[in-house]
């Protein structure tokens, strides 16, 4: 293994995050869509999956350090029934070259529905629709059988009738995976880049760049993994009032509390609002069912009548001759639940013999 080439990549990887502690939640940013998970085994599990290695081009959108020789040829698709009638999509192929490394293509797009455009009197002009997309290169590359490092090169356009924006950014990704292939770890920065072109001129925003850490682990006598996830770490205090609508992530009754009681209680509360948990039961190679659970989005999306099933998720997965299918249920807002449904196969092995 290149120790030197990989202690140089972690090196940049960790001088990057402080530089990224500035960036900031909600209508701060451009380009939010990339935020959204791309594969319905991601979402199942609460958001993304970033530490699993097991051959699954799905989740390269989430971690381009996942991107295997062993994907060569394979190909995804996903459709997504996000709110309402705003559709997401995204679709992918990978190659591998020896000695090289291995490379992968995709889109991601998103359409917001049908609009009517207007003026201040109620006069109407016509429909159009918003959407926007983004064009993603990924490389990755195994120095040993432990570890992997990847990069996502990402080429987004948005368009909002007669405003449109331009940007550019990378994704940045670290693997590691033990001896006995029961633990894994990954860590991303995801949406580090830039907006090219603003909507409006001289009215530049921020990016979406987000710090991610996850680790699974696959009990040694049981078909079970357990996955936890730490996302927005470039930001600690990610408990903000309008994420939350208003509604305090912590509520006290008639009762008093000590000050050091409070204060760690909403230590704790900040610290879970980065933690994303999910299990896989994998009974075989052929089937999967799949459990997550997102702290910060239950509480960012609930209000005073409940929460439903928010933060939680739930899916599976299961291969039908050559075919993978995965399908997820995830609730991003009260409004209704979203659909998520992924195929994925290995063009390969349709080649007739």
């Amino acid at each position: 293994m290149n120790f030197k080439f990989m202690n140089r990549i972690l090196a940049a990887l960790f001088i990057l995050i402080p530089f990224l502690t500035q960036a900031q939640l909600g209508g701060q940013q451009v380009f939010t869509f990339l935020k959204l998970p791309t594969s319905a085994r991601g979402a199942a599990l609460g958001g993304n999956q970033i530490s699993v290695r097991d051959n699954d081009l799905n989740l390269v959108a989430d971690n381009p350090a996942l991107l295997t020789p062993e994907l060569h040829n394979n190909a995804t698709a996903t459709y997504i029934n996000y709110i309402s009638d705003i559709n997401m999509g995204y679709i992918a192929y990978a190659r591998d070259y020896e000695d090289i490394g291995t490379f992968s293509l995709g889109i991601q797009s998103i359409g917001y529905g049908d609009f009517t455009r207007a003026d201040e009197t109620g006069q109407t002009y016509g429909d159009f629709r918003a959407a926007e997309y983004a064009l993603d290169v990924s490389y990755a590359r195994e120095l040993s059988d432990a570890f992997t490092f990847g990069a996502t090169a990402k080429f987004i356009y948005s368009n909002f009738v007669d405003y449109n924006s331009f940007g550019a950014a990378i994704d940045l990704g670290a693997h590691y995976l033990s001896h006995n292939e029961l633990f894994s770890a990954g860590l991303v920065i995801n949406n580090l880049g830039y907006q090219l072109k603003p909507y409006v001129e001289g009215e530049r925003e921020g990016m979406p760049t987000e710090v991610q850490l996850g680790a699974s682990y696959k009990l040694p006598k049981a078909p079970i993994r357990f996955n936890l996830l730490l996302h927005n770490m470039q930001q600690w205090d990610i408990t903000n009032d309008d994420a939350a609508e208003g509604v305090p992530t912590i509520t006290q009754s008639g009762t008093q509390t000590a000050q050091g009681d409070v204060g760690s209680l909403l230590t704790f509360d900040k610290l879970a609002h980065h933690m994303n948990i999910g299990a896989e039961i994998i009974p075989s190679d052929k089937f999967h069912l799949r459990i997550g659970y997102n702290y910060y989005r239950r509480q960012t999306i609930g209000n005073t009548t409940g929460t439903g099933i928010s933060g939680f998720s739930f899916g599976a997965g299961i291969r039908i001759k050559k075919i993978h299918i995965n399908y997820g249920l995830a609730s991003y807002h009260l409004a209704g639940t979203s659909h998520h449904m992924s195929l994925t196969a290995n063009l390969s092995e349709f080649k007739r013999k």
